[in-house]
C-alpha cells in the first residue's frame, strides 16, 4: 500500500514539475534572451547562461538620445492606470457585493449571474461603442478614460467574488452594531469590510493584473505617446519589416517584473481569497 502511495506521489510531483516547466519556460526564455545580443537572438543561439551577457537591450529603453520613446513614461502610466483601476474596482465591487448580499430585491440572483455571463462575449464586440461613448465624454486619449473602461471590465467579476465573502459574515454582527447606534455604512466600513479583507485584496489584485496587460481598449482609446501604457509601448518595437527583438525582450521583462514584485507580497492573500471565495 505504501509502495502504491509512493508511486502515485512521485508521479504527481513529476506531473507538477512538468506543468511548472511548461508554464515558466516562456518567461525564463524571455528573461535570459534579454541579456543576449540581437544577433544571438535572431540566430536562436540563446542559452540558459549567456556566454557574453549584455544589458545593451535595456539601455535604449531609457536613453532618449538613442532614439527610443518614453519607456519610463509607459511604466508610470501603467502604474497609474493599474492602481487606479484596482482602487476604483475595489470600491465599486465592495458596494455592489454588499448590496447583493444584504438587501433583497426582485432579480437579485439574475443580476448576480449576469455579472459572470457578460464575460462570455468577446470584448472586441463593444470596441466601437466604447470608443463612441468615450469620445462623447471627451475622454479619448485620457488615462482617466482607460481607468473607467478597465474598471468596467474588472468590477463585475470582483463583485461576484466579494459577494461570497459578505454572505459568509453573519448578519447578527451588524445587528449588534446597529443596536449600539452604528449606521449601515458604519457597520459596512468598520465591521464587514475588515472581516472580508482577503476578498477585497483579491478583487484589487485581480483588477490590477487584468488592467496591466490589457491592450485592446488602450490601443483604440490612446493616440498620443504620452498616454500609452506598457503593452502598447512594447508594441512600438514591432514593425512590418523589422522587429527590435533585443529591446522587445528587455521591455517585456520590465513589463512583468514590476507586477511580479508587487504580486509576490500579496500572493498569499490572493490565493486565500480565491480559495475562500470558491468554498463559501
Amino acid at each position: 500500500m505504501r509502495a502504491n502511495q509512493l508511486v502515485k506521489r512521485t508521479l504527481l510531483y513529476i506531473a507538477v514539475a512538468i506543468f511548472m516547466i511548461v508554464c515558466l519556460a516562456p518567461f525564463v526564455w524571455v528573461l535570459v534572451g534579454s541579456f543576449h545580443s540581437s544577433s544571438e537572438i535572431l540566430t536562436g543561439n540563446v542559452s540558459l547562461i549567456p556566454d557574453n551577457p549584455t544589458i545593451a537591450n535595456y539601455i535604449p529603453l531609457f536613453a532618449s538620445e538613442l532614439g527610443i520613446k518614453n519607456f519610463y513614461r509607459y511604466i508610470l502610466n501603467s502604474f497609474i492606470v493599474g492602481l487606479g483601476t484596482a482602487l476604483l474596482s475595489s470600491i465599486i465591487s465592495s458596494l455592489g457585493a454588499y448590496g447583493l448580499s444584504r438587501f433583497d430585491f426582485p432579480g437579485k440572483d439574475v443580476l448576480a449571474r449576469f455579472m459572470l455571463f457578460i464575460y462570455v462575449f468577446p470584448t472586441v464586440l463593444v470596441a466601437v461603442p466604447v470608443h463612441e461613448m468615450m469620445a462623447r465624454m471627451h475622454m479619448v486619449d485620457s488615462l482617466i478614460g482607460i481607468i473607467l473602461i478597465h474598471t468596467a471590465l474588472a468590477a463585475p467579476f470582483a463583485t461576484w467574488l466579494l459577494r461570497s465573502f459578505f454572505d459568509s459574515i453573519p448578519k447578527v454582527i451588524e445587528e449588534s452594531a446597529s443596536v449600539d447606534g452604528a449606521s449601515r455604512l458604519q457597520s459596512m466600513f468598520y465591521i464587514v469590510l475588515p472581516l472580508a479583507a482577503p476578498g477585497v485584496v483579491t478583487a484589487g489584485v485581480y483588477a490590477l493584473v487584468s488592467s496591466w496587460g490589457e491592450y485592446l481598449f488602450v490601443s483604440i482609446l490612446v493616440s498620443s505617446d504620452a498616454n500609452k501604457t506598457l503593452p502598447l509601448g512594447i508594441g512600438m518595437y514591432t514593425a512590418d519589416q523589422y522587429i527590435e527583438w533585443g529591446q522587445l525582450l528587455g521591455g517585456t521583462v520590465l513589463t512583468f517584473l514590476p507586477l511580479f514584485l508587487l504580486f509576490m507580497p500579496l500572493s498569499k492573500y490572493f490565493i486565500k481569497g480565491f480559495m475562500e471565495g470558491a468554498i463559501k
